[in-house]
């Protein structure tokens, strides 16, 4: 009897949720999108008008996405960070951008990554993650193009990780933290110029379940819950970044985003509820332990909280069996009890 029950990979191999990873980061990837996340997140940004921001932006931003020959689409080739042996990562989004004042032979002032994340249960901090991101950031700009050479650390840039939780636990709603270095004077006072360690900020966005869309405030975590979150079609999402946020809808913007709703609208239906249906019919044939029924609870959870569905909607939709229904219906209610 095989160990594990493959629902993990019949998800992780749905074509559906690939195509939508790919298009959150395209949508994320747009100078429009991206004025409004530096404007909010990056502090060398707060005093320059949104619309100036974008062209600070030197060059189109490296995604970990397909590369295409539009024209008039922002292009992307993977992102793999090797600097490190048998360590590789792939950032979502990676970009650089010139600093406001700046010298201008300066083309670099920063480096900026943006990471876009379902849920932040992945088993160990995403903080954690993101510290190490920018260490990984740093530390390959020794000797690299638009880095620095040989012991010349006075020209290390600033590096900045952004990270967009869709889907936290609901302590986490509306969270919205930055970490920074700090100086702290022990002994003697004495001040060393800020600009000589503050070198990385990492941020933290956890996005609420609902805003209300129609009141004056027009922040940001409400912007990008219309983007990823928010349960309306693709005209509804078009007018609401014009009116209040001031986004012109290009041909490229609104084809992304009638992507994203068609595919928000049919992956978890279609796509995950299919991949957990698979899993638990091997299971069935198999016998299921208790590690693959917590796997599968797992996925019924983040189907609940994506689709808005009750349990029983979500276990209806992958005709889940009633041999096993009351084991998964318990497992759910467990850990949603613990995760209050």
């Amino acid at each position: 009897m095989k160990n594990n029950l493959e629902v993990a990979d019949a998800i992780e191999t749905n074509d559906l949720n690939k195509a939508y990873d790919e298009y959150c980061k395209k949508i994320l990837s747009n100078k429009q999108i991206l004025a409004r996340i530096m404007k909010e997140c990056v502090a060398e940004y707060r005093d320059i008008p949104v619309e100036e921001i974008p062209s600070y932006i030197e060059n189109d931003p490296q995604l970990d996405v397909s590369v295409e020959d539009e024209t008039d689409k922002i292009q992307g080739r993977n992102v793999e960070d090797q600097s490190v042996h048998g360590a590789e990562i792939k950032y979502d989004i990676l970009f650089d951008a010139k600093l406001p004042n700046s010298d201008e032979n300066e083309r670099i002032g920063l480096f900026i990554n943006i990471e876009a994340q379902n849920s932040n249960n992945n088993g160990y901090p995403l903080t954690s993650r993101a510290v190490y991101y920018c260490s990984r950031l740093l530390a390959k700009q020794k000797n690299m193009q638009g880095g620095f050479q040989n012991s010349e650390f006075q020209n290390l840039k600033k590096v900045y990780s952004i990270w967009i939780v869709t889907n936290p636990n609901k302590a986490l709603e509306g969270v919205f933290n930055e970490y920074t270095i700090s100086e702290r004077c022990l002994k003697k006072e004495y001040h060393i110029p800020k600009t000589d360690y503050d070198k990385l900020s990492i941020v933290m966005i956890y996005l609420n379940k609902k805003y209300d869309i129609n009141d004056d405030k027009h922040d940001l975590s409400e912007m990008l819950y219309i983007l990823f979150q928010a349960d309306m079609p693709a005209e509804d999402k078009k007018y609401q970044l014009t009116e209040n946020y001031g986004i012109m809808m290009t041909r490229v913007i609104e084809k992304e985003m009638k992507g994203v709703c068609n595919l928000s609208e049919g992956i978890m239906d279609k796509g995950i509820a299919k991949g957990l249906e698979q899993g638990l019919e091997k299971g069935r044939a198999e016998g299921l332990t208790e590690g693959q029924i917590q796997m599968a609870s797992s996925i019924v959870i983040s189907l609940m909280k994506t689709t808005n569905k009750s349990m029983n909607e979500v276990l209806d939709m992958a005709d889940v069996d009633e041999d096993i229904r009351p084991e998964v219906e318990k497992t759910v209610k467990s850990m949603l009890q613990s995760d209050k």
